[in-house]
């Protein structure tokens, strides 16, 4: 199998931060994940500049984080202090997959769709499963996708202030369920850079059958971090599998 290898953290490493940093609210999240974390040792892909790693490990929490992008590890390298149990390495998230076992496998929001195929994240899921203590989750994180028509969205001011202006430009593929993007970033310094990204998108039941072909199965689902309901209204689903023996 030939692994795809997105440069998106590169592209993003420098603003990641400054536009990610509340995601979620990360308090909700660290407690979501250690009251799972039963062997106290997590596995996060896509563990980027230390958003979600660097709070699980100031819970205490062994953390092991895996990228393949050198500017996000650079980013999250200074924040590490010594009491953290917090090891990193760089590669792709399925071909190098550190070895465990873990009790938490980790992919955050939307880490599962930056691989671009169903074989790629079929993959993903099952190496995950492999690499889990007998009673070890797989915890993931995604959106959910409406049904859309081929289309192209008109450019959008998504962040502006009085220094810069960031705009969106999208394009969806239902038939290969590829979401490709462009922001185009404009600074009163003169500064413009464009910043590209793609995934592979897919809806909970094929997220569900992706997982039961890796050998897992679903033991509870929610709409966030917080353990609210999955209702029709839902953008978002916090999906934790176990082994299914």
């Amino acid at each position: 199998m030939e692994f795809s290898n997105s440069d998106y953290g590169d592209v993003f490493a420098d603003v990641y931060d400054a536009w990610y940093h509340d995601l979620d609210d990360v308090d909700a999240v660290v407690s979501f994940v250690s009251s799972l974390a039963k062997s106290n040792r997590v596995l996060e892909l896509g563990v980027g500049t230390g958003r979600l790693a660097i709070p699980l490990a100031d819970k205490g929490l062994e953390v092991v984080g895996i990228d393949n992008s050198a500017l996000m590890l650079n980013e999250l390298a200074p924040k590490v202090k010594p009491h953290h149990r917090l090891t990193t390495t760089r590669g792709h998230m399925v071909a190098d997959m550190p070895e465990g076992p873990f009790g938490v496998v980790f992919l955050p929001y939307n880490t599962l769709f930056n691989l671009m195929s169903e074989e790629e994240q079929t993959e993903c899921l099952r190496r995950a499963a492999q690499r889990l203590t007998s009673d070890g989750v797989v915890i993931v994180d995604c959106f959910i996708p409406f049904e859309p028509k081929a289309m192209k969205m008109d450019k959008s001011v998504i962040r502006a202030s009085d220094h810069d202006r960031v705009f969106a430009t999208t394009t969806i593929n239902p038939d290969t369920q590829i979401i490709e993007g462009m922001f185009d970033e404009e600074r009163s310094d003169g500064f413009a850079c464009e910043r590209y990204w793609e995934v592979r998108y897919a809806n909970v039941q094929q997220v569900d059958e992706m997982a039961a072909a890796g050998g897992l199965a679903l033991i509870e689902r929610w709409s966030s971090y917080e353990r609210a309901p999955l209702d029709d209204s839902s953008a978002r689903h916090i999906s934790v599998y176990g082994n299914a023996r």
